[in-house]
């Protein structure tokens, strides 16, 4: 979770900052489009909050309130567009959204989390249309293009930076997450969405169904990325969020009618972007907070129960607060150096949560055998992946490159995979035991 922190934490503070010419002036030009993103997205909070309190407390109805926020979000997207004063540095607007994420995460859900979930969702929507739009215009007008290499060998040597990403097993599997699968869906589905579900028989259509969406996601992004491989080759476009804004825009910008929308749809789709890596950093610093308590407590106890030291550690506020400042500290430092790291620990997290679901399903005697390959198989992506990151940065070690760096990834990665086997092992056993009692 620090590392989902620290990863999107610096995706978030790229979106906003503020470009600077060599005399250390702001560059105002090149800093509109992520000024606007920023003042969008400050007008998106305090609306959800107003939205929360209308429904929660004001007893508005969830159909009147739905229509006048999404009535609300277009106006916040006008003023946005036209009015965006507020141009900072990265580290600032880091420091803000720290703030902001040690705030949504000890408010309850109803007054910030839930309702920004709930009218991001339609700000999704909105993206899926332009971006499905896009695509299939593009293509009608003629104008599509997908210039990636469909394959250039089983070693990763066209990223943009010049480095590798290595073989195309592993790294293949712990970069597509998501849409296939990930540990933070898991920690998210069974964290915050199961305690907002008005029925159990909900939990199918919306993990399901929200997991569909992502693999179409996927799908229009690779699109996105076609339509401007060549600057994304040449390291021109790089940073993720201004590939897929660049590429959607651009392939609608194509459709007759709608050529002088590039400048606006950029922006929105951006605000898209950031919006949910928003909603992933306030959830994920929510359940960080969730564990690091239980760290300290015995099963069944809550905070308020806890004595000593206990009570201090496990108060909400200071077990976000330390997951806070290790998260945006370690995304100070630019999340490509966390990446990696991110990649294989989140698909690691989905082995384990596979293999939990496989030893509760044995507990109660129900089936379990479809959970096995797919763990098992994640197992040995993310543990060879780990192992990989550990040999490449002893090597850097060894030459004296980013010395700090890699002994920082060394120690995590390490205690990915011993913490990863001895859950194996005790996964395993649990599982032969069961299978013994039959």
């Amino acid at each position: 979770m620090i590392l989902v922190v620290a990863a999107f934490g610096s995706i978030v503070a790229n979106t906003f900052k503020a470009a600077y010419t060599e005399s250390g002036a702001v560059d105002v030009a090149a800093s509109s489009a992520n000024a606007t993103t920023a003042m969008i997205s400050i007008l998106f909070i305090v609306l959800a909050v107003v939205f929360g309190f209308m429904v929660y407390r004001r007893n508005v109805s969830l159909g009147v309130s739905t229509i006048a926020g999404v009535a609300a979000i277009v106006v916040c997207v006008v003023v946005g567009l036209n009015f965006h004063p507020i141009y900072l540095s990265e580290t600032a607007w880091m420091v803000i959204v720290g703030i902001y994420i040690t705030v949504a995460s000890v408010a309850p859900v109803w007054i910030l989390l839930q309702p920004r979930d709930y009218l991001s969702s339609f700000l999704l929507y909105f993206m899926m249309i332009v971006a499905a739009a896009g695509v299939i215009g593009s293509a009608l007008m003629g104008h599509a293009s997908l210039d990636i290499p469909a394959f250039t060998g089983f070693k990763d040597t066209l990223a943009p930076t010049g480095s590798s990403l290595g073989f195309m097993f592993p790294a293949l599997f712990v970069t597509i997450a998501c849409g296939a699968i990930s540990g933070f869906h898991s920690l998210v589905g069974s964290g915050t969405t199961s305690k907002q579900l008005d029925n159990e028989k909900n939990a199918r259509p919306i993990a399901y169904g929200g997991m569909l969406i992502e693999c179409a996601l996927a799908i229009v992004s690779l699109c996105a990325v076609g339509y401007i491989w060549s600057r994304y080759a040449d390291g021109t476009t790089v940073v993720p969020t201004a590939v897929f804004a660049t590429g959607i825009s651009e392939m609608v910008a194509t459709i007759p009618g709608l050529g002088g929308s590039t400048h606006v749809l950029y922006s929105l789709l951006v605000l898209t972007v950031s919006v949910f890596c928003l909603t992933s950093l306030d959830t994920a610093t929510r359940l960080a907070r969730y564990m690091f308590q239980e760290f300290w407590l015995e099963p069944g106890q809550t905070y308020k129960e806890a004595t000593g030291y206990k009570a201090v550690l496990t108060n909400p506020v200071v077990s976000t607060v330390i997951t806070v400042v290790l998260g945006i500290g370690l995304g100070l430092t630019g999340y490509s150096k966390i990446w990696p790291l991110f990649g294989a620990s989140n698909q690691l997290l989905a082995a384990i949560g596979l293999l939990a679901v496989a030893t509760w399903l044995g507990k109660v005697g129900k089936n379990n055998k479809m959970f096995l390959f797919p763990m098992v198989f994640m197992l040995i992506v993310t543990i060879t992946s780990l192992v990989q990151t550990l040999i490449a940065n002893f090597k850097g070690l060894g030459a004296g490159v980013g010395i700090g760096w890699c002994v920082a990834r060394i120690v995590l990665a390490g205690l990915l995979v011993i913490l990863a086997l001895i859950l194996a092992v005790d996964g395993f056993k649990t599982l032969a035991n069961q299978k013994k009692a039959k």
